[in-house]
């Protein structure tokens, strides 16, 4: 084995290839490797040097694509790949040129393509998901032809299973549909179309859970692309397919729902009807939940797998009922950078209700001071305002903790504490909303605050949290964390009803998703 040592920065990545391309001639090859003179080194050479694979090779990663070709760095990495005595695995050398430009990314493609088709000859075969990434890299570069080739290729390799296949028409689809910048074209959405076709082929009962989790996973990936159409039939094909399984531990597990759930249950109430619908599906789901009673009878440890069904349900069934639903009374005893509510609040006479139904769309963000990630989603809240369209705010919402540092702390004082972090420290010019609700028990003793009734009424257990509500107050989207900040899931579906809304009201304005019909 060469004793090639990977630098830090790549520890612990593994980019691996599908078939794509031609093998070269051994003529042809050595000719390259010739041109290149010292800047490839022979593989023996590589060999005999104990420094990482870039530094053996010259091949920096500041390198751009033309100077990758010159210094000969695709053949060197090549001829290393195509030694007995390395596999495939060792290609994350290459990492640090992916994402440079779409020049480098071809390259890169083209030259991993070819030492995979050799290491398949070989017998160095890695794992089918691995195996896809280059498919991905060549879509990136705008080789969709070539992306197509690989995944094909990939499917006709002996020994594949029916989930090899399975797993490699869903990547196929996300490839197309996820793995790009900016809106899909109409030639991406057929090719992913094609193999939604050729998963809709197989039969059930060949790979019943299978075809489940793909149906869902190309409802979250038809839904990412923004093609809703689609996304709905496979969500509804999905959760359809529950009844038919054909134990009472298969129909529980996939009624639970989890994340393909929420995203059915998000796009089914923009549709007429859609929100009555989403309920009903809800009902369904549950009933799968409660085993027969023959079964526990005569295996009474069903009634604990029945619990931690019902437990992964009951948490996305709390988020997902209030999707098409008004948001629950949006209540907090302080605000800060807008105006202070004039309705009281019930119950709590020093607390204001604000309204939601004032026409203005709004992402509402949930989370508390304590919460890391809760503080680095409010400092991008503070740019991401300033690129919001019209008639869309930011609204965060906090809970006091009944504690500031090491010590104990009223409502009021621990306010004050946030007050002064928002606006003196951190400048914040977005609208946030604090509950500072009375203590409960006595200090000490273990005193807390009151619950804040909207973040119990949303079942937010984790921080940040994300709401997306219309113009109504309705919510339309919920979302962990904010990765990406506005620009992912949330800036489609506020683009959704900017577009929802300026119909209502007969305006025409500018649009920024795809042209594709949906």
């Amino acid at each position: 084995m060469f004793g090639l040592r990977l630098s830090a920065s790549f520890t612990g990545l593994r980019w691996t290839i599908p078939a794509a391309g031609m093998i070269l001639s051994a003529t042809t090859r050595a000719q390259q490797v010739s041109a290149t003179n010292d800047a490839s080194r022979t593989v023996a050479n590589v060999n005999a040097a104990s420094t990482t694979v870039g530094d053996t090779l010259g091949c920096d990663r500041q390198l751009t694509a033309l100077q990758m070709r010159a210094a000969g760095c695709t053949v060197a990495i090549e001829q290393i790949a195509m030694s007995d005595s390395v596999s495939i695995g060792m290609h994350p050398v290459i990492h640090g040129h992916l994402y440079k430009n779409h020049d480098s990314v071809a390259v890169i493609a083209d030259s991993l393509a070819r030492t995979w088709l050799v290491s398949l000859q070989r017998g160095h075969v890695a794992q089918p998901r691995e195996l896809l990434n280059v498919a991905a890299m060549q879509v990136q570069a705008g080789q969709d032809a070539e992306a197509q080739q690989s995944i094909a290729n990939w499917l006709a390799s002996p020994g594949i299973t029916v989930e090899d296949t399975i797993n490699a028409l869903i990547f196929g689809i996300h490839t197309f549909l996820a793995t790009y910048k900016g809106p899909p074209t109409s030639e991406r959405f057929t090719i992913a179309r094609g193999y939604e076709r050729r998963l809709e082929a197989m039969p059930a009962t060949v790979a019943m859970s299978g075809l489940f989790e793909a149906r869902a996973s190309m409802l979250g990936a038809f839904a990412k692309g923004g093609f809703v159409d689609s996304a709905i039939s496979n969500g509804l094909r999905a959760f359809a397919m529950v009844a038919a399984f054909p134990t009472y531990e298969a129909r529980a597990s996939h009624a639970r729902g989890g994340p393909a759930l929420l995203t059915l249950s998000r796009l089914l109430v923009a549709r007429p009807g859609g929100t009555a619908r989403k309920d009903s599906i809800l009902v369904a789901l549950k009933a799968f939940l409660t085993p027969p009673a023959a079964l526990v009878e005569h295996d009474p440890a069903l009634r604990r797998y029945e619990a931690m069904m019902r437990e992964g349900y009951d948490e996305v069934e709390r988020k997902a009922r209030w999707f098409g639903h008004s948001m629950p009374p949006f209540v907090a005893t302080h605000w800060y950078n807008q105006p202070t509510p004039t309705t009281v609040a019930k119950d709590v006479p020093n607390a204001r209700v604000l309204p939601l139904d004032d026409g203005i769309i709004r992402i509402i963000g949930f989370g508390w001071f304590t919460c890391g990630w809760c503080r680095q989603a409010m400092k991008q809240l503070q740019v991401d305002q300033k690129i919001l369209p019209k008639g869309v705010q930011i609204e965060f919402y906090e809970w006091t903790l009944g504690s500031w540092g090491n010590d104990s702390a009223t409502p009021e004082d621990e306010a004050a504490h946030l007050q002064n972090y928002w606006l003196n420290r951190k400048h914040f010019t977005f609208p946030i909303a604090l509950w500072a609700g009375p203590i409960i028990g006595t200090p000490g003793e273990g005193a807390v605050p009151t619950p804040s009734p909207v973040s119990t009424a949303l079942a937010v257990s984790a921080g940040p949290t994300f709401f997306v509500t219309d113009g109504h107050g309705v919510v339309r989207h919920w979302q962990p964390g904010y990765n990406g900040g506005y620009f992912g899931e949330i800036s489609q579906v506020v683009d959704e009803l900017v577009q929802e809304r300026d119909r209502a009201i007969g305006a025409t304005a500018p649009t920024t998703t795809s042209t594709v019909t949906r």
